[in-house]
């Protein structure tokens, strides 16, 4: 029998979106895998996570970093039957980048700076500007990866993505998807 994670791995043709969000103190987050023109193909997300009074004390400063990556990402991805090529996350967990279930992770932001040279500039060995084909529009992004072959690849990959959806809009959607679930855990 064909084993369907691995066919779909290898593809490439679809996206995988990681957000994490603290809503009063309720940590939570959630993947979600789409196809190349944006129609979800899976959904997995954790229940709000509060740290208790004892967990601040006892983990500190590495609390948040706890909660982002193992008890949120790590989690979420060792979940997924479905594995994209790339996750894409909002800028703000750019500190937290690393593999998720096994493929690298970019962090994307719309700015208003047009790389210097052609559509792309390099900023810092991880961070990059680039401008999205023919769309005029201006993304910052930050790797999980210091391999420049990787992240050239990784560009590529989102730049041709880009020409089928647009390639930010889901990160909206989750975190509507997240608002939600903590209004409703509220009303329990």
């Amino acid at each position: 029998m064909l084993d369907q994670t691995k066919s779909i791995t290898s593809s490439g043709n679809q996206v995988g979106y990681f957000r994490h969000q603290e809503i009063e103190e309720k940590h939570t987050g959630a993947i979600l895998i789409t196809d190349q023109i944006g129609v979800p193909v899976e959904f997995k997300y954790t229940e709000p996570v509060v740290a208790t009074k004892l967990h601040k004390i006892l983990y500190g400063s590495a609390l948040e970093k706890y909660l982002r990556e193992t008890v949120i990402r790590d989690r979420l991805g060792s979940e997924l039957k479905k594995i994209p090529q790339y996750f894409i996350t909002t800028y703000d967990e750019k500190e937290f980048l690393n593999t998720l279930a096994g493929r690298e992770m970019m962090a994307v932001q719309k700015c208003a700076v047009a790389p210097e040279s052609g559509s792309f500039t390099r900023l810092r060995p991880r961070e990059v500007i680039v401008e999205l084909k023919e769309d005029h529009i201006f993304l910052r992004l930050a790797f999980s990866t210091a391999d420049e072959a990787v992240q050239l690849d990784m560009v590529e990959w989102l730049q041709t993505l880009s020409e089928t959806m647009d390639v930010l809009e889901p990160l909206d959607r989750i975190s509507s998807a997240l608002t939600n679930i903590c209004g409703e855990t509220k009303r329990v």
